[in-house]
């Protein structure tokens, strides 16, 4: 079960929080989703298991998502198969975008039917609820108490490259800009490769003095996550470096998680659990989740990520 357009190897497939904003206006996609998921599993109801993924898209609906993507590597990706020459008149990217899409987007859709419910349930769903079982879960008691995007970066070339997705060429975008939402969580991980190198967040370029410290943990700690949540307008524009080297890191760029002004980004949503006495703690993994409409789709296959400590950033 493949859906290739994301990745060659991918298969299918209240809360208690460090930020406790007191309301926020509208839950995030990221949210729902995740909330959404875990009582599938809980309900054992894989119907809204199968809502929550891109398999469960109508053909209309699957078109108009993949050719309105704002994703520059998406496009990209669709464009590498495309072997016919352009014809000379088409210049702009849009254009060349249209004639791709015609080309290609059957075939993306073919692909993701060969993905019967049936395989999907057995695939993925069953598999979850398995490993749950082989860790003793009694679903009524299993708390969730966390939906976070997960964020890795490393250090490479010299600077910090951080996962994420281009926006569209047309747009010119720095490609080091880390886009973020308001009202969901991230957790920012550094490799290996970090080491040594302090990942610090500040309201100035290069200026170690200007760190924020609301709304963010771990901070220029130089080591293990970073937790950011920004439930309020007060920052839009931040910026993101190592104290002790120049021209290393990039601008943080905080949207709402509607605002047409970013690219819609291939993301893994983490969700943490509380089960058992003495209590422990588990982690469930959507893959490569992206925004559709007003909500959010996995689009590779869930993984059991099994037990964990319990995560910085996260009351218990």
């Amino acid at each position: 079960m493949i859906f290739r357009l994301l990745k060659p190897y991918i298969l299918i497939f209240f809360l208690s929080a460090v930020f406790s904003p007191s309301s926020f206006s509208q839950i995030h996609p990221f949210e729902k989703l995740g909330r959404d998921v875990f009582d599938s599993l809980k309900n054992d109801n894989f119907e809204k298991f199968f809502s929550s993924s891109i398999f469960s898209l109508q053909e209309s609906n699957f078109k108009n998502f993949l050719y309105n993507v704002k994703n520059q590597n998406i496009r990209d990706h669709l464009t590498s198969l495309h072997k016919l020459p352009f014809p000379k008149d088409i210049t702009r990217s849009q254009d060349k975008w249209k004639l791709v899409f015609e080309h290609n987007w059957r075939e993306e859709w073919r692909h993701l039917c060969r993905n019967t419910s049936g395989m999907i349930k057995s695939g993925s769903f069953d598999n979850l609820l398995e490993k749950a079982e082989e860790n003793g879960f009694q679903w009524p008691t299993v708390e969730l108490l966390k939906v976070e995007v997960l964020v890795p970066f490393e250090w490479k070339n010299g600077r910090f490259e951080i996962k994420g997705d281009l926006d569209l060429v047309d747009f010119e975008r720095d490609p080091r800009t880390l886009y973020l939402d308001r009202n969901i969580q991230y957790r920012l991980r550094p490799n290996k490769s970090t080491y040594a190198k302090t990942f610090m967040i500040g309201e100035v370029s290069e200026d170690s003095e200007s760190i924020v410290k609301q709304d963010i943990i771990g901070n220029g700690s130089g080591q293990g996550d970073i937790i950011l949540g920004f439930y309020s307008k007060k920052f839009t524009d931040l910026f993101y470096f190592c104290p002790d080297q120049e021209d290393v890191g990039g601008k943080v760029s905080i949207l709402d998680f509607n605002d047409v002004n970013q690219p819609n980004q291939r993301h893994d949503i983490l969700l943490t659990m509380a089960y058992g006495k003495p209590t422990k703690f588990f982690q469930i993994q959507l893959n490569d989740v992206l925004k559709y409409q007003d909500n959010a789709l996995f689009f590779g296959k869930p993984s059991w990520v099994g037990e964990v400590d319990l995560p910085k950033g996260i009351l218990y």
